[in-house]
């Protein structure tokens, strides 16, 4: 179904070999006063048997078609990771295109050190599950959520994950891309808005620090949480956001 015009559009994009099943249910907490659309990246999720763009800018093209296709006026971009560096290029090459962007733990190789960018610990162990795609789920969780997590929150990814196999090409195409990706040296846009947590395990909280005090726009920043910060505490995300955002009455 395609987003009627009496609700702003909401965009919701994952990360690193994320799908859009990650976000749980977060994006449905908008849903009453935003239309919400979740593209997915091809290699991840859902279209885990395509093919992932080898780049940044080629990335950000294929996102935006599934957008366009579904939506033709400006949209308010929600992103983690590497999914904030393809709503980075979508807002530096389409800027008339986006409304407002919301970066969530993210980094930009012009802006940050690579072992800042993702730390040794976090490299090895997740080298470390080379051809065990199910051991490399488990690491993510371990890598990315602080609090803890019950059974029955984490039995489902698992068999997500089974079910939606990675391509190990594509997890080393993100990988590369990310990490070579340079992005905006000011705000592409506007209204932007960041978010970072003080636990991120993963990415060092400075690299999302350091480009909002590079594009000189607003950081909010998570006392304890990890990587995965809509996973780790979904509340405090969904507060800190709605606080920028305002629904149409018209």
């Amino acid at each position: 179904m395609k987003p009627s015009s009496d609700k702003p559009v909401l965009v919701f994009l994952r990360g690193l070999i994320r799908s859009r099943y990650h976000w749980l249910e977060f994006p449905e907490r908008f849903a009453e006063d935003f239309q919400v659309i979740q593209p997915e990246l091809p290699g991840n999720g859902y279209q885990y048997s395509q093919t992932t763009p080898s780049d940044i800018p080629s990335m950000m093209e294929n996102i935006r078609a599934q957008v366009r296709a579904e939506y033709q006026g400006p949209i308010t971009v929600i992103a983690v990771s590497m999914g904030a560096m393809i709503a980075a290029e979508w807002a530096r090459q389409y800027p008339d295109e986006i409304e407002s962007l919301h970066l969530i733990n993210t980094s930009l190789a012009n802006m940050s050190y690579p072992w800042e960018r993702m730390t040794a610990v976090s490299f090895f162990r997740l080298l470390f599950c080379f051809g065990d795609r199910l051991r490399l789920e488990r690491t993510i969780f371990d890598l990315t959520i602080n609090r803890a997590l019950t059974a029955g929150e984490s039995a489902p990814w698992i068999r997500f994950a089974d079910e939606h196999p990675l391509r190990w090409r594509n997890v080393f195409v993100q990988l590369i891309a990310a990490s070579r990706y340079k992005g905006p040296t000011s705000a592409p846009v506007h209204d932007v808005f960041f978010y970072n947590a003080a636990g991120d395990r993963l990415v060092k909280p400075g690299c999302t620090a350091r480009i909002a005090h590079r594009w000189k726009k607003p950081l909010l920043t998570h006392p304890s949480a990890g990587h995965d910060l809509p996973a780790d505490d979904p509340d405090w995300l969904e507060q800190s956001i709605r606080a920028q955002l305002t629904p149409r009455t018209d």
